[in-house]
């Protein structure tokens, strides 16, 4: 489904709903099980499930397919987070939020997930700039004070 916002005189500009995203059809594929088309909505499930059982880097992989193909889809981005988070690859983390950033540059959990990927690797100056951006994108969020509570501590340690 097609939703229709902005307009030129020559053209309509066509907006997906965010809803809709989860519905696209994706390929996804896995060293040794071949590969499979699924809706992104279900290779969402699918990443969560196998973090659940503590399969970090059959999430990752998929994430990170997912986030290639539909790079707009958020939900997407927030497990390949979770699974690099989990997996503590702070270099993958810091690449996907950056990556994430370029398509969704308020996204104030691409913020979060790149100051803690700088945090740990002692780059808390860069971190905290970081935070102070997400704050003002929202600033009644209390997770953001809490990670600048962290990394400020960090910083002095």
């Amino acid at each position: 489904m097609r939703v229709y916002c902005g307009f030129t005189p020559d053209r309509v500009v066509p907006v997906n709903k965010p809803e809709s995203i989860g519905n696209k059809q994706i390929d996804v594929s896995l060293p040794g099980r071949g590969g499979k088309t699924m809706s992104a909505l279900q290779a969402v499930a699918f990443a969560k499930m196998m973090g659940q059982q503590q399969q970090w880097p059959v999430a990752k992989v998929v994430m990170q397919q997912v986030t290639e193909q539909l790079p707009d889809y958020l939900e997407a981005w927030l497990a390949l987070f979770e699974a690099c988070e989990a997996m503590e690859d702070y270099v993958m983390l810091s690449g996907a939020a950056t990556r994430c950033l370029e398509h969704k540059p308020r996204c104030v959990q691409a913020l979060m997930a790149l100051a803690t990927a700088l945090g740990k690797h002692q780059r808390h100056l860069e971190a905290l700039e970081i935070i102070a951006t997400a704050i003002k994108l929202e600033p009644d969020n209390p997770r953001l004070r809490k990670q600048r509570e962290s990394l400020r501590q960090e910083r002095e340690h």
